[in-house]
């Protein structure tokens, strides 16, 4: 796993827990959770910073697809001003506007694949019900090969995932289907601060060389100005 550099609040993977219900029996989408993502989308397009991220959403489902497609054109609709972070530009380009580097996208698991933003927020959409039944199963996810399409949507971001649940880590555990148990590991990880670079432990391994090779990179960076740390990130091989 490839580590965020520094604790930063714009960087790595992190885990947003929201107290939404699976309609599991009726749209089959999580509405609450939809509206986490929407706003959080909304933050960051109407903030000049943030909005020069390029922003991306996947689903694990296509009803929770188009209900945060809806949410969105709502949103649009009230503020035509954002019309132009959606639109690819006429000039044939990604962006839809001078600080915007390309649409904002939305896709479910199954059609992510090849796509890539800055910023991805995941809606996992499954929960449990309004009886509080959690079924664990979380479709595309939980079939053979979920664990591939997991692996595609949380590599789409190239600066920061936020996974968005309506449930904890351990609400998984001994869960069928090795895409829902990696799903838990994922949330998991993200709660523990999603592999930020650590500081040095008292005994100073954290900074010792992993292998003379390490080292040998370690002292040719450091003569080109790069400030290197040692054992950072998750893995056997880490530099």
């Amino acid at each position: 796993v490839f580590p965020a550099a520094q604790h930063s609040p714009e960087l790595g993977v992190a885990w947003r827990r929201v107290e939404g219900v699976s309609d599991r029996g009726g749209t089959r989408q999580n509405r609450v959770e939809a509206e986490a993502v929407v706003a959080e989308v909304l933050a960051r397009l109407h903030d000049p910073v943030q909005r020069t991220r390029s922003i991306g959403v996947v689903t694990f489902s296509r009803a929770q697809q188009e209900l945060i497609e809806d949410l969105l054109d709502a949103a649009r609709a009230d503020e035509p001003e954002l019309d132009g972070c959606f639109e690819a530009s006429p000039e044939g380009g990604e962006g839809g506007g001078d600080d915007i580097p390309e649409p904002v996208l939305v896709k479910n698991l199954e059609t992510i694949q090849g796509d890539a933003r800055d910023v991805v927020l995941i809606s996992v959409g499954y929960g449990p019900d309004a009886g509080g039944v959690f079924t664990r199963n979380l479709g595309p996810l939980s079939q053979r090969g979920g664990e591939r399409r997991l692996n595609v949507a949380i590599t789409r971001a190239r600066e920061q995932l936020l996974v968005f649940s309506s449930f904890a880590p351990e609400d998984l555990e001994g869960a069928a289907g090795q895409g829902v148990q990696d799903l838990g590991a994922l949330l998991a990880f993200a709660r523990a601060g999603g592999g930020a670079a650590r500081p040095a432990r008292d005994d100073g391994d954290a900074e010792s060389p992993a292998s003379p090779i390490t080292a040998a990179i370690a002292r040719a960076l450091v003569e080109r100005g790069v400030t290197a740390h040692h054992q950072v990130g998750c893995g056997a091989y880490k530099i």
